[in-house]
């Protein structure tokens, strides 16, 4: 009887191991040993959709209308099932976040807007080992990366850097939610 604890136990942790194993992975297949984050090139066909969201910004040149960006989120499919269960992004996981342009056409069901071209796509990774805490784009638990359309090497070098790289300033407001827009989420990771 205490062996078929024992062995039960032993397959319970070797379980658990190993569906942590995907998100052990990401240092070793996007992050460089330096700190570099690489963009993935199945997330969109295999991640976990987190969520859509609309963002107005400011009018378009020439225009006294807002322009509109649509924002596309996913994560590893183990790192939203393990936000589930612990309300924590575990090391590893990896956020990313598609922006694009947005269209808009009247439809006979009313004016709709709908994605259009890309602009950019972050990346945030999470760190909780304190790694690359010489690498300015490294901060505050995450990894943090810009990727413009085709290229897959990213832009930041630092987190707090100038315009679509200053990743601190957009991100401030949700610092007390280990930095996520979780709020975008609710269908997925139950928030």
């Amino acid at each position: 009887m205490k062996k078929a604890i024992i062995a039960a136990a032993c397959l319970m942790f070797s379980v658990n191991a190993l569906s942590d194993a995907p998100l052990k992975s990401t240092y070793k297949k996007l992050v460089d040993k330096e700190g570099n984050i690489s963009l993935p090139d199945d997330y969109r066909e295999n991640w976990a959709f987190l969520g859509s969201y609309f963002v107005e910004g400011a009018p378009a040149e020439g225009s006294d209308k807002p322009s509109f960006d649509v924002h596309t989120v996913y994560t590893q499919p183990k790192a939203a099932k393990y936000y589930r269960k612990h309300g924590k992004f575990p090391d590893g996981a990896v956020i990313l976040k598609d922006v694009n342009a947005t269209k808009t056409e009247v439809l006979t069901t009313g004016v709709a807007r709908y994605e259009g071209d890309p602009k950019v796509t972050f990346a945030m990774v999470k760190n909780t080992k304190d790694r690359f805490a010489d690498n300015k784009a490294w901060g505050e638990g995450w990894g943090w990366a810009l990727f413009t359309p085709g290229n897959p090497e990213s832009q930041t070098t630092d987190w707090k850097g100038e315009g679509f790289n200053n990743c601190h300033a957009c991100h401030l407001p949700v610092k007390d939610q280990d930095w996520v827009y979780k709020q975008g989420y609710k269908s997925v990771i139950g928030e």
